[in-house]
């Protein structure tokens, strides 16, 4: 999978503007506020069909302008060429379109190009909430299964609805309404811890062998899946039944669903020994940096393609000894895109010099 070209329009700070890219790392440089990271934006728009910058599309809209246009082309495989528009405006919305043709379903889309993002942000994975690491699994699942991501957005409406009617619940509710939200929960639900534990079983096969890229010593890396539920037991469909009962007169009281996978958490352990708890910064930063290796590993393998990487700006954050070790990876990754404000980057890579929210040569 090769993104080519890229044409935005009224994106961000960019009016018109045009950039070629090259198959392997292309280093997108320049100060700070000149509008490299809208370019990686534009990336995961394209691949995604969302920012990870804000929840509102609008907000990307250049200032006094009603829309934005963003305009790729890529090339799988076998060579084919494809084009992706995505356009979004201040009365009409957000729309998709491949090859010309409206996509109405956006899930449906997500997967047509796997892509991988590493921010600032996301160097905080291991440390955050578990809202933080069950996005992380929600978003890899959902590029590999357009199945998963149907369960996940119906298991949302359900577990919303089943809330409200707890919130609602008197002596007088519906209690056939409550087991319809129910069933609904659980068939979703169970589907979601599923794909969950697979995925589990892949970071604890291959997460060490990243994390060692990096350190001199050869860890043991491990990660737990803590679920509200036990995914390693047979019958997960009873079991969930079983405890919705058990917590019925609790989840009255509280007005909320007290067990299910958006309660599910990972945790991750060096030589048997909680990151959260006793890993340094570096080692923090080392392991998230690995994950997301792992994380792209994982969609070459399922999407039988290679994903396309997107760095935003995390070269500053890290010590020589994993520069080094980072920049060896991006010699056999494939294509990626890198944003910094370093002078001397320590690659050679396609050079893309961002100023102002114009592109100055590439």
């Amino acid at each position: 999978m090769l993104l080519r070209e890229l044409k935005l329009e009224n994106f961000r700070l960019f009016s018109q503007v045009e950039i070629d890219f090259s198959e392997q790392v292309n280093i997108i440089t320049g100060m700070n506020g000149q509008g490299k990271t809208s370019i990686l934006e534009s990336l995961y728009y394209t691949a995604l069909t969302k920012s990870f910058r804000t929840k509102n599309d609008k907000h990307a809209i250049q200032y006094d302008k009603d829309h934005f246009n963003i305009n790729t082309s890529f090339y799988s495989d076998s060579q084919t060429r494809s084009k992706i528009r995505v356009y979004c405006s201040s009365e009409e919305g957000k729309h998709l379109f491949l090859d010309e043709n409206k996509i109405v379903k956006f899930s449906e889309y997500i997967g047509t190009i796997p892509c991988v993002l590493l921010t600032l942000d996301d160097l905080k994975l291991t440390l955050g909430s578990p809202a933080e690491r069950r996005r992380f699994l929600d978003i890899l699942l959902s590029q590999v299964s357009p199945l998963y991501l149907d369960h996940l957005k119906n298991y949302r409406r359900s577990l919303m609805q089943r809330n409200a009617w707890l919130a609602k619940s008197t002596g007088s509710a519906d209690q056939r309404e409550l087991e319809i939200w129910n069933e609904q929960l659980v068939e979703h639900g169970t589907a979601i811890i599923m794909k969950r534990r697979e995925l589990l079983e892949f970071l604890n096969s291959n997460l060490g062998d990243r994390y060692n890229l990096f350190v001199k010593n050869n860890e043991s890396i491990t990660v737990k899946y803590l679920c509200t539920l036990n995914p390693e037991k047979e019958n997960l469909t009873k079991q969930f039944y079983d405890r919705l009962k058990r917590l019925n007169h609790t989840e009255k009281q509280r007005a909320t669903t007290m067990t299910g996978p958006h309660r599910d958490d990972i945790e991750f352990y060096k030589n048997e020994k909680s990151f959260k708890e006793y890993g340094s910064q570096g080692e923090n930063k080392t392991l998230v940096i690995a994950l997301k290796l792992t994380e792209w590993e994982y969609l070459s393998r399922s999407r039988n393609t290679n994903p396309i990487l997107l760095l935003d700006d995390i070269f500053g954050e890290l010590d020589q000894n994993r520069i080094e070790a980072l920049v060896k990876v991006l010699g056999t990754i494939g294509q990626a895109f890198i944003t910094t404000t370093m002078e001397k980057f320590p690659y050679q890579g396609h050079k893309i010099v961002v100023k102002s929210g114009m592109i100055m040569h590439g």
